[in-house]
């Protein structure tokens, strides 16, 4: 059975609750995803560092709640666990972060689990921003690619964390040419390929990798996937937003989730399916404040689909 491992930061979210309060909140795209995939029961563990601090320790606990392997977790000694404050206009969000580096940025090869044939790695390009981070996370690419396994990449930009834009741009883009899965929004994809329309956006990087997977989130519009030629847009099922951090995460636990879970996902009806469960997931988790309350389990997924 294939196992989802999905590595980089776990971050405690500070959401605003009223005009003098802030709930805090477990969050961080990838311990989002390792949820998400769990609540879905599919096998999920985390690779990554947090402090060895009350708010390190709360998202271990949150993790292992949500019956995610933490074996990989480690409580940094020296380092201190990221945390950001979420702002929110209309259900749009901004972050400001407040721990840099954070414990996340210390991986070390020494922390990385044995990957097995027909695994999936996930990670996102905040572990690439320092050493020894970046390099502990491309190690741990090339062994999940040698043990047969798969490589999931969602750059899920953070521009004001690197040092510059061009920096940014070339390390990400080193990444995207190492993964099998590539998960992007609109404003991600013109930026890393220089160009200003989705068109064009498009065209660059199929033409560049026509073998990976490339889907492109449309929001409430669903997602456009595109594969050795293919290319299909799958709509999606809208809901009126009441706080959308979670909601890019969601898609990607219901896509990893949706594809461990089939041999033959690169035919396109069983991946159209995929997808279609991969933008339900994204919808509801945008029903509640934080980035991990809505994430849906595998029954309220089905039930939405069913509506």
């Amino acid at each position: 059975m294939s196992k989802i491992w999905v590595l980089g930061d776990a971050v405690v979210d500070l959401i605003p609750d009223g005009e003098h309060h802030y709930l805090k909140c477990a969050g961080g795209a990838p311990a989002n995803v390792a949820v998400g995939v769990s609540r879905l029961g599919v096998d999920a563990g985390f690779i990554g560092r947090v402090g060895n601090d009350p708010l390190g320790k709360f998202m271990q606990q949150t993790l292992q709640a949500e019956k995610v392997s933490i074996e990989h977790m480690i409580l940094d000694p020296k380092q201190r666990t990221s945390t950001v404050i979420v702002g929110l206009d209309e259900g749009e969000r901004s972050f400001t972060f407040m721990v840099n580096p954070s414990a996340d940025q210390f991986l070390e090869v020494a922390d990385l689990p044995n990957f097995h044939q027909g695994d999936y790695l996930h990670c996102c390009s905040i572990a690439l921003i320092n050493e020894s981070s970046r390099s502990s996370t491309i190690e741990a690419i090339r062994r999940v690619k040698q043990a047969g396994g798969f490589f999931s990449f969602d750059p899920n930009l953070r521009e004001s964390l690197w040092a510059s834009l061009d920096e940014m741009k070339t390390v990400v883009n080193s990444v995207v040419a190492m993964a099998d899965i590539l998960k992007f929004s609109e404003e991600e994809l013109t930026l890393l390929t220089n160009t200003t329309s989705l068109e064009d956006a498009t065209k660059a990087i199929v033409a560049k990798h026509p073998e990976k997977l490339i889907i492109i989130t449309l929001g409430k519009d669903g997602a456009i996937y595109h594969l050795n030629g293919q290319s299909k847009v799958v709509a999606g099922k809208a809901l009126k937003p009441v706080d959308t951090t979670g909601a890019g995460d969601a898609f990607v636990s219901g896509l990893l989730a949706g594809l461990s879970q089939v041999s033959n996902w690169k035919e396109e009806s069983v991946l159209v399916d995929v997808i279609r469960k991969a933008n339900a997931s994204g919808a509801l988790a945008t029903t509640a404040k934080g980035a991990m309350s809505a994430l849906p389990n595998k029954a309220q997924l089905e039930a939405f689909l069913a509506e």
